[in-house]
């Protein structure tokens, strides 16, 4: 019959911050660009496009998938995690339409997988957003 004198409390042990490396912040960025234009380079010429017309492509997709990334990157910490994770999923969506497209799909078709990508994307950074964002000490 012993009671508990104290309240039990239930906290999360505390995580591991690792600090980003400066260079993370464009470093991220370049890489997913330089991953997406090759992609998009490839794709585009096995459709039948000449080489030169290919690497054009894929080079503008680089240039502004990599802007939008270092964007989001830099300007969307300070955010609610609700428009955060609609800019992902849009990013996300768009991404993965054009690709779609530019492989040869309809625009419905290239839309609506687009349209999926992106609400699995926002959903999911969505739910990382709220479970690891920073608690105050209680």
């Amino acid at each position: 019959m012993n009671a508990p004198t104290a309240p039990v409390s239930h906290h999360r042990p505390t995580r591991l911050h690792l600090p980003l490396h400066p260079s993370a912040s464009w470093g991220v960025p370049v890489v997913l660009a330089v991953l997406f234009g090759g992609w998009v380079m490839f794709v585009d010429h096995n459709q039948g496009s000449t080489i030169p017309a290919a690497a054009i492509l894929g080079a503008v997709s680089a240039v502004v998938l990599g802007v939008l990334c270092y964007a989001l990157g830099s300007k969307t910490p300070g955010m609610m995690p609700e428009i955060r994770a609609v800019l992902y999923g849009t990013v996300l969506g768009c991404a993965i339409g054009f690709l779609h497209s530019v492989s040869g799909g309809s625009v419905y078709r290239s839309s609506g997988i687009g349209l999926g990508a992106g609400i699995a994307m926002a959903l999911t950074s969505f739910y990382v957003f709220h479970v690891w964002k920073e608690r105050p000490p209680a």
